[in-house]
């Protein structure tokens, strides 16, 4: 599958589709609609603590694309016609209030008049071809039909706390129609747009209080979503699970076979599957990318020892390690009974030399705990072998995993508990070199 590219132009139709292509197949796949209003929510207050409590801007202005994103993420979510958001927008606002239907609204003070869907719904096939759907043209059609309301209805309000407020009630009117959508599914639709107009509205407002050099909506949309997850630079996202959301989900539909049932890492099949992505160019990742294979010290002696079940102790007890001093973009396989595979994009061999040295502290300093069928309770500790290499492009992963496999060996050789960087790997021709001819006979 080809490499999906987006622009910080492009339509909002388009940042929907984005962002349903970074996040939705492996974080949102299994968030309910509730799930994900509450975060919108919770974005949304975090901002206005921002704005109003810590008086900090530039804080605030690092939430206001969440809010975008968590209310595209609801839209997907809900979707219960397959309406696009520019057209759930230009139904309620063709260019124009959609009450008095004129650009600037009359009637934002006093008593509006009832809405005329007949009018409005001619205005909207009148006038949607011609109206911009990127970012910016949608801002500045709600600037043009609202932008002189926004300092409230007496035009004394602070024009920041006016718009939060009404930014505010929409939220509570949007929840209002996700409750009770199994009776009026389209007046989501229509409170959406609601919520997104106030949400423009503060966007630009934000852009006034910070001045200066302040970026446009779509750059600061693009600042926190540009075409790929920001923090592990996929499409999708390949940053890994957090321990709350791997006590709240299971696998993916469609990645159950993809999971280690012991130690839910990904499993050797994840492993091979994501090599022949990155092979093909499916799978992109940022360089450098550090591979790392790591072996447990005398497994099998666990296993015998005390038995099977202590062993998936011990790996469930690796596993636990291995996550905590990993970073969220980078992902942990379990590549056959006692190895393990971690891909680390944008990292070099000398930074995973320095995480896998945590990792071999981590497992001196904790024993595994195991409790036997008959209730006795052992402590053990275990060690791994590693080795780590470095390659410039996804092409060169798979040749890198087999120089770390080959590093790990030589960690095993010298003294087990150990990692071993692919660079300091003696050579063939040096290793040739070193070698002294027979005796003659």
């Amino acid at each position: 599958m080809p490499v999906i590219k987006y622009d910080r132009a492009q339509g909002i139709n388009d940042y929907v589709d984005m962002l349903s292509a970074i996040y939705g197949p492996t974080q949102n796949y299994n968030k309910s609609t509730a799930d994900i209003f509450q975060h919108m929510s919770e974005v949304c207050g975090v901002a206005g603590k921002h704005l109003f409590k810590k008086r900090d801007m530039e804080a605030a202005s690092r939430f206001v694309p969440k809010i975008f994103g968590w209310a595209c993420a609801l839209i997907s979510s809900v979707d219960p016609r397959n309406t696009t958001l520019a057209d759930m927008i230009l139904r309620k606002y063709p260019q124009a209030c959609p009450y008095c239907l004129k650009s600037p609204c009359s009637c934002w003070i006093g008593e509006k008049p009832d809405l005329n869907d007949e009018l409005l719904g001619k205005l909207y096939y009148r006038r949607a071809g011609t109206q911009g759907k990127s970012i910016n043209e949608l801002e500045l059609m709600f600037s043009s039909i609202y932008g002189h309301s926004w300092s409230g209805p007496d035009g004394l309000s602070d024009p920041l706390v006016y718009i939060y407020l009404r930014l505010t009630e929409e939220l509570a009117e949007v929840s209002e129609a996700l409750r009770f959508r199994h009776l009026y599914p389209r007046n989501f639709e229509n409170e959406i747009a609601d919520f997104l107009g106030w949400w423009f509205a503060l966007a630009i407002e934000l852009r006034k209080r910070r001045g200066g050099e302040s970026p446009l909506t779509d750059e600061l949309l693009w600042s926190a979503y540009p075409g790929h997850c920001r923090d592990c630079e996929s499409t999708p996202c390949f940053c890994q699970q957090g321990p709350v959301r791997e006590l709240m989900s299971k696998p993916a539909p469609g990645a159950i076979g993809e999971t280690d049932s012991i130690t839910t890492l990904r499993n050797q099949g994840a492993y091979q599957e994501d090599l022949r992505g990155l092979a093909s160019g499916a799978l992109t990742v940022a360089k450098p990318i550090a591979c790392i294979r790591i072996d447990i010290d005398k497994f099998k002696t666990v296993n015998d020892s005390y038995g099977h079940s202590a062993g998936d102790a011990a790996l469930k007890h690796i596993a636990t390690i291995l996550r905590l001093k990993a970073r969220p973009r980078d992902r942990i396989y379990r590549i056959s009974g006692d190895e393990f595979g971690i891909l680390m994009p944008d990292c070099t061999e000398e930074e995973a030399y320095g995480s896998m040295r945590r990792v071999s502290d981590a497992l001196k300093d904790s024993e595994v705990t195991w409790t036997s069928s008959g209730g006795d309770k052992v402590n053990f500790f275990v060690s791994v072998s590693v080795g780590v290499a470095e390659c410039q492009t996804e092409a060169q992963v798979a040749a890198a995993f087999e120089a770390a496999d080959k590093a790990s060996y030589l960690s095993k050789a010298a003294g087990r508990a150990q990692v071993t960087r692919a660079t300091s790997m003696p050579r063939a021709s040096d290793v040739a070199s070193n070698e002294q001819p027979c005796a003659a006979s």
